[in-house]
């Protein structure tokens, strides 16, 4: 039973909220020297909590609409529903899902009384973008929404908050645009999955971000390869990230070669697993630049101790 549930929790995918969490605590760190390592796991703990959350509530929600039980017969599968593949009890799958977002949200709410009034703010926020996401009237998932909702929740907003929380500082915007390394990664992934089920989508009348822009999907992959780029560069000139992880730019093209399927939607069941390997592959990438980030904020704090001149 253990087993079932730690597959349920989908633990892959928890790397977006932990690269995201740590992302902006490297950046509070680089700018300000020090690290509140009590806050930072409390954050952690709390965002990898209503990841979880969010992703049991979205299982229960493609199993109400039969989503992913009309997913299963098409032979595609990239991820396990904690309710059709797993078979947990769907009220207790729903259940334990919005407990998870009420630790989260209690989490937040010790965090703001330490920090301040905008931590819980933002976790607001990122919780009701999170629970809306798939539950009804809003669906944003099922309305073409939910891919580019998700990219900013989990990455910018998180970057920002986790920076709030180690500085207290809220007028500090730039950690939003180091966000959207984070983001891009998540809204990659996603694209990824929607592709995968955009025909079972259309059975049910439903949408998302694959059939909305139907063949123009490929100026959307350009674009979000585009903004990766942009925000790693623009941060590393601006001193928001060291120089030196303009090294991480060397993963992207990897990341890249992944999209291609993208590029001109044909027979789905043809490039099941191109598809599936976008929506898996680019998790590695985005913790091997988290890695490379880390490390050159070490690098490059450790040369300014010693007033070393790398020039």
């Amino acid at each position: 039973m253990i087993k079932k549930w730690f597959k349920a929790l989908s633990p892959v995918t928890l790397l977006s909220a932990f690269s995201s969490v740590t992302l902006g605590t490297a950046i509070a760190w680089y700018k300000t020297g020090k690290i509140i390592w009590a806050f930072y796991f409390i954050t952690l703990i709390a965002l990898i909590l209503a990841q979880a959350g969010v992703n049991l509530i979205n299982d229960y929600i493609d199993y109400k609409t039969n989503i992913d039980l009309l997913y299963r017969k098409t032979g595609l599968f990239h991820r396990n529903n904690a309710i059709v593949d797993l078979n947990l009890n769907p009220k207790i799958v729903r259940s334990v899902g919005y407990s998870m977002i009420f630790i989260a949200l209690l989490s937040g709410i010790y965090l703001a009384l330490r920090v301040g009034i905008p931590v819980i703010v933002i976790g607001i926020i990122g919780l009701f973008l999170g629970v809306i996401y798939s539950e009804p009237p809003f669906n944003l998932k099922y309305r073409g929404y939910g891919e580019i909702i998700a990219a900013i929740v989990m990455g910018p907003l998180v970057v920002w908050g986790s920076y709030i929380v180690q500085t207290g500082n809220l007028s500090t915007l730039y950690p939003l645009l180091v966000g959207i390394i984070n983001g891009s990664f998540t809204f990659l992934i996603l694209l990824g999955s929607s592709s995968l089920k955009a025909e079972t989508y259309k059975k049910l009348n439903k949408k998302n971000i694959i059939i909305v822009m139907g063949n123009k999907i490929r100026y959307v992959v350009y674009s979000a390869i585009g903004l990766l780029y942009l925000s790693i560069i623009l941060s590393s000139l601006f001193d928001f990230i060291p120089l030196i992880a303009l090294i991480s730019l060397i993963f992207i093209p990897n990341t890249l070669k992944l999209t291609r399927p993208l590029l001109k939607i044909e027979d789905v069941n043809k490039k099941w697993d191109e598809l599936r390997q976008l929506w898996a592959g680019p998790f590695s990438a985005r913790i091997l630049i988290l890695i490379i980030i880390i490390v050159s904020i070490i690098i490059t704090r450790f040369i300014r101790i010693l007033d070393i001149s790398i020039f």
